[in-house]
Parts: C-alpha cells; sequence; structure tokens
C-alpha cells in the first residue's frame, strides 16, 4: 500500500527531497559480510520510517476524529499474531503522515522494498503476538510483543505509551518508552468500547455516536472517571 502511495506520488512529478542510499553506504566485496550489511541496512530503513510513524501514532492518540479509526484496534480484547486489523480508513490518513514523508525523504537500503518491508510484516505479528518472547538486549532497539502489549493495556499508568512499532528508539528519545517487567502482561482492550463483531459494526466504528458521546480521546475511559 504505502509503495503504491510512493508511486502515485512520483507520477505527480514529486521527487524526493533528500536520499539516503544505505545499499551503497554498507557495502562489502565480501559475499557473506555483504549480505549481513543489506539486512542492515534494511533494519537502518524499517527505523528511519518508524520515526513518521511514531508520529503519526501520537496524533491518533491525541486528535478526537483520528483516535475513533484508530480505536477499532485497540478495541481488540485478545491480542494474537492474526488479528492486528486497522480500520479500513487507516491506509489513508498513513498516505499522509508516513508515505509521503517517506517519499519526500527517501532512503533506499538496496534490497528495498524486500527485505526493509519483510522486516517490517514480521514485525506486525511479533509484536501482536500471545507468545511471551524475550529479545534480551534487542529490546532496547526493535519492539516486542511484550513492549507493544504495554500501548494496548487497560491499565492507567500504561496509557500514551509505546508508540514505536518496529523499533523502541523513538519512544526512548521522545520519552515515552515503558519497559514491562518481566511477568507484566496486563488485560487488553477499551474498558467503554465492545469490539466490532459484524462487518457492519467494524466499518461504523468510528461513526457510532451512541459509542462516542461520553468516550474520552485516546484512552478508552468514560470522561469524569
Amino acid at each position: 500500500m504505502w509503495h503504491f502511495y510512493a508511486v502515485s506520488v512520483g507520477w505527480l512529478g514529486i521527487k524526493p527531497l533528500v536520499t539516503i542510499n544505505f545499499g551503497t553506504l554498507l557495502h562489502s566485496d565480501n559475499a557473506i559480510i555483504n549480505n549481513g550489511l543489506a539486512v542492515l541496512s534494511g533494519v537502518l530503513v524499517a527505523i528511519a520510517g518508524d520515526f513518521f510513524y511514531y508520529w503519526m501514532h501520537r496524533a491518533q492518540h491525541a486528535v478526537p476524529f483520528l483516535w475513533r479509526m484508530h480505536a477499532t484496534h485497540h478495541s481488540i480484547r485478545e491480542l494474537t499474531a492474526w488479528n492486528c486489523h486497522h480500520h479500513i480508513s487507516e491506509p489513508l490518513v498513513a498516505a499522509g503522515l508516513v508515505s509521503l514523508p517517506l517519499t519526500l525523504f527517501h532512503f533506499e537500503s538496496g534490497v528495498v522494498p524486500f527485505v526493509a518491508m519483510t522486516l517490517i510484516t514480521f514485525q506486525v505479528h511479533l509484536s501482536h503476538s500471545s507468545t511471551r518472547i524475550n529479545l534480551g538486549p534487542l529490546r532496547y532497539i526493535i519492539g516486542d510483543n511484550k513492549f507493544h502489549r504495554i500501548h494496548h493495556s487497560l491499565e492507567p499508568h500504561h496509557q500514551r505509551r509505546n508508540y514505536g512499532f518496529f523499533t523502541t528508539i523513538w519512544d526512548t528519545i521522545f520519552a515515552t518508552a515503558y519497559w514491562p517487567k518481566k511477568n507484566e502482561w496486563p488485560e487488553v482492550g477499551l474498558r467503554d468500547q465492545s469490539e466490532p463483531l459484524t462487518v457492519r459494526d467494524f466499518v461504523m466504528f468510528p461513526f457510532d455516536r451512541r459509542r462516542w458521546r461520553r468516550a474520552k480521546v485516546g484512552s478508552g475511559e468514560k470522561a469524569g472517571n
């Protein structure tokens, strides 16, 4: 989807303001080392792209209309590797807040989109998995499901934390990181919103006034509580 947006912008004649080619910067004549550098360059592209996702995600929790769309995802009561769906309108938000900046500030790994998109796709499933994977020291760079689960938590002290998706770096830099304790595995979902169970309810989730009459932006808790 994001690649389609990038191509569309190219058709309009809009060229990148800055291009950073990690594939050229990270290169070796040794085939084994070069393959490792190709993966590293893909990781760097994913980290750079996650900067724009991080700020889009914060906007989704701060702007009421964006929150209503994003809350469809947060209403999920039991996270698994396969139910990480978002509302059908969210790709339009990502087009303006993520894809467009990534087109203007263009990053290449030399193997894009294969390596970077493979890593990101894997991360989608990992971050919502119910398997308690411990990445060790890597968790300070790569976000795992324990880190992302905090973002979905019902606990008040977890609110507005862990916005990053692929990496934890931007949460660390902008002071929104919460590092879960060893056995910290909170309940998830929204206190005042039921998970949509029909196609109609899923599509209409952001627009159903009955759902949003008393809901607070970005919290999932009723106003006044």
